[in-house]
């Protein structure tokens, strides 16, 4: 699991498609489909549920995205305290 991914399950939450988040992304939907698979099986939960309206959250999933979304954000704001005044952005990574 890495941060990349939280964001890839993060745009599948907010669009309610993989294909969607897949354009959104520029990316093929089955690698897409594959990432949240790992996710799901790196969790042990199921993360998404396939619906006829698309693909929703399940009530685990929903707990685990909201943890995404708070690591992402958290993530963001240690980004911002470490750019330098001429603009340029310094990158900071967590493994």
């Amino acid at each position: 699991m890495n941060l990349t991914h939280l964001k890839y399950a993060l745009e599948v939450e907010r669009t309610g498609s993989i294909t969607k988040a897949a354009e959104n992304l520029a990316m093929g939907q089955p690698n897409l489909s594959r990432v949240i698979k790992e996710l799901e099986d790196a969790t042990g939960i199921r993360i998404f549920s396939r619906t006829p309206k698309g693909i929703v959250p399940t009530e685990n999933g929903r707990v685990f995205l909201e943890g995404a979304a708070e690591i992402v954000r958290q993530t963001q704001e240690l980004e911002n305290l470490f750019r330098d005044g001429s603009g340029r952005r310094q990158t900071f990574r967590v493994a």
